[in-house]
């Protein structure tokens, strides 16, 4: 909440919205930008205009051009970049889904969807960590089949491909931040994996709308149950205009625009922690947020990568965040986001500190879970102390 008792959020896209809390009422103008509608997909309609804001400012890139290649790439890996990043659609955002493929930017885990931002009442100042890590949007045609008939691994292997893949890859390698399904069955025992379709799991959805014959098949072609396999599959008839659960297309996957060479596609920075003041609208200080050790070695800047947790903010004028793929819990002056402190820790920590006060002094604790970004995987949680107060 700023000093005109408003308060703000912000999304995935670019910045924030600030509305006047008593009644809803935008704080700063929000303006109808007119989108490209002709593009989309047949069937497909289009809203004609995006709300876009005068402010907050935006903290995170608007747009991509074909010259917005990563510099510190080899020399091969950006040749091949070079000649992707011709063939998309790029140049703004909210471009229509498409047969061509599309830069999503700055992401689908883009601008500040994941950890939250942190706010100072002291000072309106709202703190947000960003990620900008452009990822390719490619449709095709899912073009119906009647039901003939097929074994139980038949059947499986198809709606593994309609209800799965996307997230999962036709090969179960995963794809983007998905995790791969080879292999599974040493993991999951039937029963659990049917619990995990019937309820969801962390970003898995529930697939309740799936028959348990359905299920059934799907389990039998990923857990890779042999027997299972051999059963007939009883197709039920559905008819494509009516059914809710067939779509005329289907997306590629969830691919990140990256190099061969394992760094993100695109310029600098990939990962970012900002500082917007909400009484005015204006970006006070940006800073990258994590680096990558190999190209420090070689004495490139410090990139920032992508981040998954949020910062919090101190009385005692520091912002603590972690978030980076590198493993590393920072802390950043706040009035100037000059770092001022660093700490190694056993993996990555994907989550918001907390802070609690304990005897008169202030503990922050971070979850070092890992795991995410093919990083290690930790089950430890770090807690520091701030120095005591001086006694008076």
């Amino acid at each position: 909440m700023a000093k005109d008792r408003s308060r703000s959020t912000t999304h995935q896209t670019w910045n924030g919205i600030c509305i006047r809390r008593e009644s809803g009422k935008p704080v700063f103008e929000i303006n109808e930008v007119p989108q490209d509608t002709l593009n989309a997909l047949a069937g497909d309609q289009l809203w004609p205009t995006q709300p876009i804001p005068v402010k907050p400012a935006p903290f995170v890139r608007q747009t991509l051009t074909t010259k917005d290649i990563n510099p510190y790439a080899a020399d091969s890996a950006k040749k091949k970049l070079q000649e992707q990043i011709n063939s998309y659609r790029i140049g703004k955002m909210f471009i229509p889904p498409g047969k061509q493929p599309s830069l999503i930017f700055p992401g689908y885990d883009g601008g500040a969807e994941w950890g939250g931002p942190a706010f100072d009442p002291e000072t309106g100042i709202l703190y947000v960590n960003a990620n900008e890590m452009a990822w390719v949007m490619e449709m095709y045609d899912n073009k119906y089949e009647a039901p003939k008939k097929e074994t139980y691994g038949l059947a499986g292997k198809r709606l593994y491909a309609n209800n799965c893949s996307v997230c999962h890859g036709m090969d179960q390698k995963g794809t983007g931040n998905n995790p791969a399904l080879v292999d599974i069955n040493k993991k999951y025992t039937y029963e659990t994996f049917i619990t995990h379709i019937n309820n969801g799991r962390r970003m898995m959805p529930a697939f309740a709308f799936l028959s348990q014959q359905d299920k059934d098949a799907i389990a039998s072609f990923i857990l890779d149950q042999k027997a299972e396999q051999k059963k007939e599959y009883k197709a039920v008839p559905i008819d494509p205009l009516t059914d809710p659960n067939y779509m005329p297309y289907k997306m590629a996957g969830y691919t990140k625009f990256m190099s061969s060479d394992g760094y993100p596609g695109i310029t600098p920075p990939w990962g970012t922690l900002n500082a917007i003041n909400l009484n005015t609208g204006d970006l006070v200080w940006k800073v990258p947020l994590g680096e990558y050790e190999a190209l420090k070695a070689k004495g490139v800047p410090p990139t920032g990568t992508e981040n998954y947790g949020g910062p919090v903010v101190t009385a005692g004028g520091l912002v603590f965040i972690a978030a980076a793929r590198d493993a590393k819990m920072r802390a950043f002056n706040k009035y100037t986001g000059k770092q001022v402190w660093e700490y190694d820790l056993p993996a990555p920590g994907f989550a918001t500190p907390a802070v609690f006060e304990l005897e008169g002094r202030m503990f922050i604790v971070i979850a070092c879970g890992g795991g995410k970004l093919g990083t290690q995987s930790s089950d430890k949680y770090l807690a520091f102390a701030l120095p005591a107060a001086a006694k008076k």
